[in-house]
């Protein structure tokens, strides 16, 4: 019992770690004093944030954004623990920007596990609340996913499973 807990200690501070990065990176791109800071990375539910299909999908949703936002730039793509991502600067206004990313979300049920995160250049994020729009909904029932998560509405084989279900869809 001693091992697990010492194993998930260290997968927390390295979660931990990995969101802080992540926020490093963010506050670079603000800098930046374009008008849109863009993050790109993926909804993957459990540990393993890099299953089969997780590149394909980033990939294409990384596509998709430059065909939508062709003269979008300072590209910056990683991967860590919790999955690749990237951020990018464009020179468009943030209410815009996630209009359109929102659209990009809920184009095919694999887009569900895509998310696009849009910041001002106060480094404010414009989210679906600020645009009066619902929350996201949940992979397994439908109803807002923050409520499901917050619940724990459903058990984790459910929400994993249909991630992966979503990412086989992806890889064709």
């Amino acid at each position: 019992m001693e091992r697990l807990s010492m194993s998930y200690g260290r997968l927390r501070n390295s979660i931990l770690s990995a969101r802080d990065r992540r926020q490093e990176h963010l506050e670079v791109y603000l800098m930046g004093r374009y008008p849109s800071a863009v993050f790109l990375s993926l909804n993957i539910p459990g540990t393993d944030k890099n299953r089969p299909g997780v590149e394909s999908l980033f990939s294409r949703a990384l596509l998709g954004f430059f065909t939508a936002f062709p003269n979008a730039g300072n590209l910056t793509r990683s991967l860590d623990l919790l999955g690749p991502y990237a951020f990018i600067s464009l020179d468009r206004e943030p209410a815009c920007v996630k209009r359109r990313c929102i659209e990009m979300e809920g184009a095919d049920p694999c887009a569900r596990l895509i998310d696009f995160d849009i910041f001002d250049e106060s480094g404010c994020q414009v989210d679906r609340a600020t645009l009066g729009l619902p929350p996201r909904s949940c992979l397994v029932c439908g109803l807002p996913a923050v409520e499901c998560i917050r619940l724990r509405r459903h058990a984790a084989w459910e929400v994993t499973g249909r991630a992966d279900e979503l990412l086989a869809l992806s890889r064709y």
